[in-house]
């Protein structure tokens, strides 16, 4: 009975794993936070993973190594920060293969010997408590694991380990699938389950194990089967419980003072204890996972049951929880009935010892009245002193008094003397700590006096004053500040400028997303009015898929490619020269995944100046300099230009108009401008619900962090405290140690900056912060580790509920109701347009780019109008005192990451591909203005951050453009002169879509699309659906490729509507793709064999992460020698390591020489099946061409595992490629009647209109 109720509990863990992997996000591991991210490898699935490497021959033990370090390596020159584990139940798997436990071994005792990494080998498995403790000292952000075992057996384990991580809030990443470019690691992500349903299978498996062997197994019992029933009753309504409580909730749950019986505390675990004792199967150690509850919550239950419910308190537990309680007692009893899931007891045994009563919470003062009081008495005096006379002194002098800051008061006067009945109602709170706890948000600010006659509306502070220098004097500038720090006004003052020199000049406002061109357009409206002459406007916006008045306009806010088609697009250079400033709004995204490298082609294009605004540059002073080499290549460029005779820019400067611009002498410098002070502190809240309160809880900065934490990368920079959060550690630091020597130093009343002041400022609190901080690190450096330890508990106990009522408006309706109503008919037809209405009723308004185009203008228009928009500007100078961060529904170690995180550093991506090679030739050849465009294109060709000051890496990508150029020619794109021709417009179209678009110039070519779409009879011009499909399922496979993990295919649930998995391409399509592949593999097969020269082989030849050496001597040559070692394979451009498993140079793609700066991803291929590790393939999901035939954006999201705004991005542009290519196609073919045109036209027409109504 026991074994067949372990392996259905397994069965359980591998379905909900199977339901939880397809909902897997494909991200970037190291995205955002990477600098002090930390999460765990499972060394096993570590091994799995390179032992199943397709090219390793078994018994190539040092290839092993080679491959296992390179993929470490790969985490680790990224900025992973990770342990691996190796757990010793492990070891059973391997003892029917003596061989792999030998290496397994081997494995092990290299890395801890010959690698800087933390291995840990002394937990047994991931259910004892010793690991529990382990992932709550060092809250992982996520686990890297395999998804399937060598067998059975170990396919359980690594299930376990994976239900284990995600139930501990623990993100998991396959190994499956998982890849790499220049800067960033891909891989599936599943996020932690927050459901209820994972503790409710492991609590109800383990409780009905529990029941049944109490019965079965054990004789003597001194709890009867009943008692016994009574106690797992309780267990699993407080299991139930957890699953609706939030960590908030939890963690003011009430202290129950008494203990379990003796008589329990021998038998609670009875079952468990008996089960650890059998090593016979792993499958026993399912039994620990009733170690997922809560103790404390369990006796609170108890408390309530024993003593409670027996004085009559009789308490509506929920019907949510009812239900889930009932539903698990019914799967607890299910094997053998217990009886009922109520009453809870049915016996009179008591589990507890009664001891202490409750204890009360205590009442505190509200000193909103004391506090603003200071604040005047902080005005008066710090603002206006000078007109103070000495009976206001006195005055002030009697409130400070009053206040009971009697030191304070007698610095003012020394005549105030107060009457008893004043002296009993005076507020006895200690200045410094009243000034720092109460009033901190309005703390005087560093801020200047002198206005400055460029600025009407506010006094700019020094480092706002640079930046209106920098725009006066046409420089450009880096400049790195806080959000909301008025980093922005400078743009606005740019903008102003242009407007005012002339009619002609453009600015260009360059913002990484749509949502946020809205806004700013909004907001320029807003501030600017100007007389243009007809046909001009003052703004223009440029989307993908919006845009108006783009060439007409004086500012264009736009995103960044849709500027870098105006840039190389041949006859809008005229335009471009109007161009007079480009602002580039969160420059950082130079780092990101997706469009990094756009950003940079626009940075080294742009002839002339431009503001950089960014929050988060870990490496500003690198950026800088080689954003001053760029300038100073332009500087040299046009210099030349000039001297040319007769060329067009030359031709320029004979107009009057011309020579009055030239009078300004051109700027080509580049000024890094760095302010690190917030202006308004950040507060943080984790957000939660209970019943139907919305609870908000503050969380101390200080919960997030920890000793090994700040004893590794210290206190991150950018974590500040708010002055009360400094009391509040300062407390904290107090209670923890008693004895701390400088305890009356540090304290506030007695702090060097706090000591009889009547105004602290935010200066004098931001020093005290400081001194906090290096004390605490003092503290791990005198060995007060175990201290600092306690302090992190006590920080996270610092959550309070502080307000239980809407804390949070973000729109309020009350007036203009009238105009909102019209407002809100905009969205009638709309999906999510009656939803919308009702939350805004309530004062909640959202905004993302998965909306719907009208939806969003509803809440821009709102925005607009002045109602409150909180995300992304919490704490605005001028509009608030201070920001609060909430955090809903995000688990907490997560909150802790993004608190602490540091941002990663900007190295550049991959700048290079075919098609912007070709671009650039178009550019090139069709230009106006030939000059200009060579020398635009030089720089983006000589310019990539990647190559700034690595000249080998820059070596290999002049070969890169001069293979890719011969491709382009042998293709049929370039002739020999280098001009463009054949269907070079339609792939440069497509340029987001390589290699898809080259392919499906491949299909053209080869008449497979005209002898695919022919029409439903001789003369028609209408298609049938069939044809429809089979063209989408070819569009599908290249232009809709989102896979899946490779497990998928073993889902053993059914679909609606949706096929889910797409089919292959038809047969001879496919054969077209294998003939383009080959053509691929050629050309950049040369390419890789060339670069091979720019190899160090003095690293090809150590280890990659422990840089273990094995050049070696050749010795003497003998016959054996030469014998055994007499092969000529050719393997020059091949690792040395992979060579041992039989490897040569047509193994490229797959072993290339790792030291010369390029991987086979930046190969143009198109893989038309995909395989992980385990040569398992991953299926593509067919979510274009399913949606092309149900219509249904609610089955793509339960049918092919895609939420809902992910879903509608996707489609969206996939319609959007549809209409690019039946543009594209119709500008290219004479014949307007052309079956394919048509059918495009007809498909695109199709597409739209199902998508249109979601």
């Amino acid at each position: 009975m026991f074994f067949l109720v372990a392996q259905k509990c397994l069965d359980q863990i591998s379905d909900l794993i199977l339901e939880e992997i397809p909902k897997a996000e494909y991200a970037s591991l190291l995205n955002d936070y990477v600098e002090s991210e930390f999460f765990l490898i499972d060394g096993d699935s570590l091994f799995i993973t390179c032992i199943s490497e397709e090219k390793l021959q078994l018994g190539q033990n040092l290839h092993f190594f080679y491959i296992m370090e390179r993929f470490l390596l790969d985490l680790t020159s990224k900025g992973g920060k990770y342990v691996i584990v190796f757990f010793k139940d492990a070891e059973h798997v391997y003892l029917s293969h003596p061989h792999l436990l030998s290496l397994r071994t081997t494995m092990i005792l290299h890395l801890q010997n010959n690698t800087d990494i933390p291995i840990y080998t002394e937990f047994s498995n991931c259910l004892e408590h010793e690991w529990q403790l382990f992932l709550k000292d060092r809250y992982p952000y996520f686990l890297i694991v395999s998804d399937e075992g060598l067998n059975k057996s170990q396919t359980n384990f690594i299930n376990i380990l994976i239900i284990h991580a995600l139930s501990k809030s623990i993100n998991v990443v396959l190994t499956s699938g998982q890849e790499s470019d220049t800067i960033r690691v891909y891989g599936y992500l599943i996020h932690s389950i927050h459901k209820n349903y994972i503790r409710l299978v492991l609590c109800a498996v383990t409780c009905s194990l529990g029941l049944q062997m109490y019965r079965e197994k054990f004789k003597k019992k001194e709890l009867t089967l009943q008692e016994a029933t009574d106690l797992i009753r309780m267990y699993c309504l407080s299991v139930v419980f957890l699953s609706h409580l939030s960590l908030s909730q939890r963690a003011q749950v009430r202290l129950i003072n008494s203990d379990w019986n003796k008589e329990h505390k021998s038998h609670e675990f009875l079952v468990l204890k008996y089960l650890a004792t059998d090593k016979s199967s792993w499958e026993v150690d399912l039994t620990h996972l009733p170690d997922l509850s809560d103790n404390l919550l369990w006796k609170n239950v108890a408390h309530y049951c024993e003593v409670e419910n027996d004085q009559g308190l009789q308490l509506d537990m929920g019907k949510g929880i009812q239900r889930d309680y009932v539903d698990l007692w019914n799967i607890v009893s299910e094997e053998s009935y217990f009886g009922a899931s109520f009453p809870l007891r049915e016996t009179t045994r008591l589990f507890l010892e009664q001891k202490h009563s409750l204890p009360k919470d205590k009442k505190t003062k509200d000193l909103s009245i004391a506090a603003q009081m200071m604040r005047m008495i902080h005005v008066l005096i710090g603002k206006h002193q000078e007109l103070l006379q000495k009976h206001h002194l006195k005055k002030l002098a009697k409130c400070l008094q009053y206040l009971g800051f009697e030191n304070l008061a007698y610095t003012l006067s020394t005549q105030v003397i107060l009457t008893e009945k004043m002296r009993k109602e005076t507020y006895m709170g200690r200045p410094a700590r009243f000034q720092l706890q109460c009033m901190g948000h309005y703390l005087f600010r560093d801020e200047r006096s002198d206005p400055d006659p460029r600025v009407q509306h506010f006094i700019p502070d020094t480092w706002q004053r640079e930046l209106l220098d920098v725009v006066d004097n046409n420089e450009s500038a880096l400049i790195v500040a806080p959000t909301s720090s008025g980093k922005t006004y400078a743009s606005y003052y740019c903008m102003e400028k242009v407007l005012r020199e002339s009619n002609e000049g453009v600015v260009v406002y360059v913002s990484p997303t749509k949502a946020l061109v809205n806004q700013v357009v909004g907001t320029i409206y807003n501030r600017f009015t100007k007389k243009l002459p007809h046909g001009l406007v003052v703004c223009g916006v440029f989307t993908r898929d919006y845009r108006h008045d783009t060439m007409n306009c004086q500012i264009l806010v736009t995103v960044p490619q849709c500027l870098e088609i105006l840039l190389l697009s041949p006859h809008r250079q005229e335009w471009v020269k109007k161009i007079k400033y480009v602002i580039f709004d969160e420059v950082h995204c130079l780092g990101g995944e997706i469009g990094a490298e756009v950003w940079e082609h626009l940075l080294v294009m742009i002839r002339c100046p431009f503001l950089a605004l960014s929050v988060t540059i870990s490496n500003p002073e690198h950026l800088t300099d080689w954003l001053q080499s760029v300038k100073r290549y332009w500087q040299n460029a046009e210099s030349t230009m000039e001297e040319i005779p007769n060329s067009f820019t030359t031709a320029r400067k004979g107009t009057r108009k011309a020579k009055i611009q030239n009078t300004k002498k051109k700027s080509y410098t580049v000024k890094l401008v760095l302010y690190g002070e917030r202006y308004n502190d950040l507060e943080k809240y984790v957000c939660s619900l209970k019943d139907d309160s919305f609870i908000i809880d503050h969380y101390h900065p200080c919960a997030a962090l920890t000793v090994s934490h700040i004893e590794n990368y210290g206190i991150p920079s950018d974590i500040a405290f708010s002055p009360r959060e400094s009391i509040q550690l300062y407390d904290t630091m107090v209670k923890v140690w008693q004895e701390w020597p400088r305890v009356q130093e540090l304290d506030p009343e007695e702090f060097v900056y706090f000591k009889n002041k009547i105004i602290i400022t935010k200066a004098d609190a931001r020093k005290y912060e400081q001194e906090l901080k290096k004390e605490l690190t003092v503290w791990i450096s005198l060995g007060q580790s175990e201290k600092v330890t306690k302090m992190e508990t006590a920080a996270q106990n610092i959550f309070r509920n502080v307000k239980k009522k809407q804390m949070i408006r973000l729109l309020c309706f009350n007036e203009f109701i009238i105009t909102l109503m019209k407002i809100f008919r905009r969205v009638r037809y709309q999906r999510k347009g009656m939803l919308q209405k009702k939350l805004a009723r309530r004062g909640i308004g959202y905004h993302h780019a998965s909306m719907a185009y009208k939806e969003r203008q509803v809440v821009e228009m709102l925005f607009r109008m002045g109602y409150i928009r909180m995300s992304g500007r919490a704490g605005r100078r001028g509009q608030d005192v201070l920001g609060s961060v909430f955090f809903y529904d995000i688990p907490l170690p997560k909150v802790e990451k993004l608190i602490k995180s540091n941002v990663p550093q900007l190295k550049g991506q991959f700048p290079l591909s075919i098609s912007l090679i070709l671009r650039l030739m178009l550019l090139a050849a069709k230009a106006d203005d030939k000059l200009d465009a060579r020398a635009k294109v030089l720089s983006v060709l000589s310019h990539s951050l990647m190559t700034f000051k690595q000249p080998k890496i820059e070596e290999m990508l002049k070969i890169y453009f001069i293979f890719s150029l011969q491709f382009l020619v042998k293709e049929g794109y370039l002739d020999e002169e280098g001009n463009p021709m054949g269907f070079t417009g339609l792939v440069t179209h497509l340029h987001y879509h390589e290699p898809s678009n080259f392919v499906l110039v491949s299909f053209l070519t080869k008449g497979l699309l005209h002898k695919l779409c022919q029409p439903i009879e001789k003369g028609s011009t209408v298609f049938s659906e069939d044809v429809m499909e089979t063209l989408v399922l070819v569009l599908a496979n290249l232009f809709g490729r989102k896979y899946l993990p490779a497990c998928t295919t073993e889902f053993k649930g059914t679909f609606s509507q949706s096929k889910v998995f797409l089919d292959d391409l038809p047969e001879d399509f496919a054969a077209a793709v294998h003939e383009y592949n080959s053509k691929i593999e050629k050309n950049f097969g040369c390419f890789l064999l060339t670069t091979t020269k720019l190899a160090d082989m003095e690293q090809e030849y150590q280890l990659p992460l422990s840089r273990t050496d094995f050049t070696g001597k050749n010795d003497d040559p003998s016959e054996l020698t030469s014998h055994l070692m007499n092969s000529n394979k050719n393997i020059t451009a091949v690792s040395p390591f992979a060579c041992l498993s039989g490897m040569m140079d047509e193994d490229l793609f797959s072993a290339v020489l790792r030291t010369i700066g390029v991987n086979a991803k930046n190969a143009t291929l198109l893989w038309l099946k995909k395989y992980d590790y385990a040569e398992r393939r991953m299926p593509l999901n067919a979510y274009a061409l399913d949606f092309y035939k149900h219509g249904s954006l609610i089955a793509l999201t339960r049918d092919n595992w895609l939420n809902e705004g992910e879903a509608y991005n996707l489609l969206r542009d996939f319609s959007l490629m549809i209409k690019a290519i039946e543009i594209s196609l119709g500008e290219l073919c004479d014949d307007e009647n052309d079956n394919v045109v048509l059918a495009f036209k007809q498909l695109s027409k199709g597409y739209a209109a199902r998508l249109h109504p979601v």
